[in-house]
């Protein structure tokens, strides 16, 4: 088994948790599309932050990819939100029984999160 860096693997379990949001949404599995579409933006963010840059819960990972690759680096503002709003939709999915997610939900999170590795895509050259 070949060792990926770092970078690779998180932009690998990135695009898996897309591919793995679209056939939840694809089969009418719409809560479970929205986590698993804050996963692949949560990967995508993790891929790409500087190598030395650690991060060790889903807040401190916004923290850093605010400072590091909006305030100090290539990206515009509006991608943190992405972070944000896909992280709040994600705790509803897993921890509200009571909240019942449509295709419209899902849609959106796949399509939020397809947009935030497109553009991630295009900041890592891959």
């Amino acid at each position: 088994m070949a060792e990926v860096t770092a970078t690779a693997a998180e932009w690998r379990w990135a695009q898996e948790a897309l591919g793995a949001a679209e056939v939840c949404r694809d089969n009418g599995f719409y809560a479970d599309a929205v986590s698993r579409s804050y996963y692949a933006i949560m990967h995508a963010a993790k891929a790409a932050l500087p190598d030395n840059v650690k991060v060790d819960s889903h807040n401190g990972l916004l923290n850093q990819f605010s400072f590091y690759l909006v305030k100090e680096g290539p990206l515009e503002a509006p991608w943190p939100d992405y972070i944000r709003n896909s992280s709040a939709a994600r705790i509803r999915a897993d921890y509200n029984v009571g909240i019942v997610f449509t295709l419209a939900d899902a849609q959106l999170s796949v399509d939020r999160a397809a947009a935030f590795l497109s553009r991630i895509r295009s900041l890592l050259g891959v």
